[in-house]
């Protein structure tokens, strides 16, 4: 083991994409999506506000498995140019299967039962929604390996129970 600034990296013969997998296997349950950006500005917004999305969360996001050590791997080779920072969004099955219940049950789109505000256009004319931070797990630094979680993120958070009482 390799320490940088007095925290423990995996060993040097473990690839990135194994790294990451090492650290979304310890959050068992959920669903993954990740995000490339480039400035660490970007991943605070989106930590302490919510992760904008334009039309569908796939739209912006690649759903990776974290059994699949090769699948998450070839996602941060091919993302590489979007950036440094890996944005990982966990939402717990159980909670997604609440969002896609009420999704199938308001004959909507999931897009309009996760989104925390309102929907709008944006400059593409496609809808924009707005994914809680409770649902953002944190960041992966691709060029150090550090994880680094989300303070806000909540396994039990759903969206459901928030909007229709009015708050988050």
């Amino acid at each position: 083991m390799d320490t940088n600034n007095g925290k423990s990296i995996s060993c040097r013969m473990k690839n990135k994409g194994e790294i990451l997998v090492l650290i979304l296997k310890k959050f068992k349950g959920c669903y993954f999506f990740l995000h490339n950006t480039k400035e660490f500005g970007i991943v605070e917004n989106i930590m302490n506000e919510g992760f904008m999305f334009e039309s569908q969360l796939p739209h912006s996001t690649d759903r990776v498995n974290p059994n699949d050590p090769i699948e998450v791997t070839y996602f941060l080779f091919q993302r590489k140019d979007y950036g440094s920072f890996t944005i990982i969004i966990a939402i717990p099955k159980i909670i997604y299967e609440i969002y896609t219940a009420a999704s199938n049950k308001k004959n909507v789109g999931i897009e309009e039962v996760l989104t925390v505000t309102d929907p709008y256009y944006g400059d593409n004319d496609e809808l924009m929604y707005t994914l809680s931070p409770k649902h953002v797990l944190g960041y992966f630094n691709i060029k150090t390996s550090e994880f680094h979680q989300n303070s806000h993120w909540d396994p039990f958070f759903n969206n459901c129970k928030a909007r229709s009482s009015g708050n988050e």
